[in-house]
């Protein structure tokens, strides 16, 4: 049986794909590098923003993104920080895979080798979406590797089976995948998003790309309870993605001391809806637990 390998489905394919991610790349709004970091599972495109002296930001995106998602809010994220924002392995981008990730072990051993690459021992972690769910699963594991972590609404299987009508939602979208039918999705997912023609061309050719994350699934109590990092989580209150009552009931019970928001008024969207909110947040959770060396 062959490898489960993160790829395109041809040459063209990945050509066109790439083409229209260094489109977006070069619209990045404040001076970066980009850093391939190798680990056990392939090769890690990192880009890494800003400077400061204390402990590095990394933020990691909603499925099926990469680093370049966080592109309307790293100016601000940036500013008195070193950001990095990787590629997953196993969706689309500048990531090269060459091994399996096959269960929630691998991702964090894929992770924290990103992490040794990149010269860090320590991290503030951050994630959107999906993207914090595999922010969790390290606090899971090597909460000693974590100064702080901040969950951005989370996905809709990280606290809870997520609702049938999600998933109809995302399989219809996903059967044939026109412009029109990412568009009415979106709107659905994230109301008020407008992608700008680079992203659009981004994501319709991100299309022919066979996913090879593991998908996310519900953490157990035990799990949850084994997170010892200073945790945030941020909700929106109409949010279809997740259940934020039930994920905010099973944070408070299983981790103590986690601070947990519900943000009135909006949903999935919130990073683009209100970012004058979430990210000073953001940045007051994390400049609370830094650590500037000595």
């Amino acid at each position: 049986m062959a490898k489960k390998i993160g790829r395109f489905t041809s040459a063209k394919a990945k050509e066109k794909y790439l083409r229209a991610y260094d489109a977006m790349a070069a619209q990045w709004p404040v001076p970066s590098i980009d850093l391939d970091i190798d680990t056990s599972f392939g090769t890690t495109r990192v880009r890494k923003s800003g400077s400061g002296d204390g402990t590095p930001i990394v933020l990691l995106p909603g499925m099926p993104g990469n680093g370049l998602f966080w592109e309307s809010v790293i100016a601000e994220l940036s500013r008195d920080h070193v950001v990095y924002t990787p590629d997953p392995l196993g969706w689309a981008g500048r990531s090269e895979q060459t091994e399996p990730l096959r269960d929630e072990d691998d991702i964090v051993r894929w992770l924290l080798e990103v992490f040794d690459g990149l010269g860090i021992e320590r991290v503030h972690l951050g994630g959107y979406s999906v993207g914090s769910w595999l922010a969790l699963l390290v606090g899971v594991q090597h909460s000693e590797r974590v100064a702080s972590l901040t969950m951005l609404e989370p996905g809709g299987a990280t606290f809870t089976t997520p609702r049938w009508s999600v998933l109809f939602r995302f399989l219809v979208g996903g059967m044939v995948p026109t412009r029109k039918r990412l568009a009415k999705l979106s709107e659905w997912l994230t109301p008020g998003l407008e992608f700008s023609e680079e992203q659009w061309a981004l994501t319709l050719s991100a299309i022919r790309f066979r996913l090879a994350m593991p998908w996310e699934r519900p953490l157990t109590d035990e799990q949850l309870e084994a997170v010892t990092a200073p945790l945030m989580v941020l909700f929106g209150a109409t949010t279809v993605a997740n259940d934020p009552e039930v994920g905010a009931q099973r944070v408070r019970e299983h981790i103590p001391g986690a601070e947990v928001d519900i943000y009135p008024g909006v949903g999935h969207e919130m990073l683009w809806a209100i970012p004058e909110q979430v990210i000073p947040r953001f940045l007051a959770f994390v400049n609370q637990h830094d650590q500037v060396p000595a």
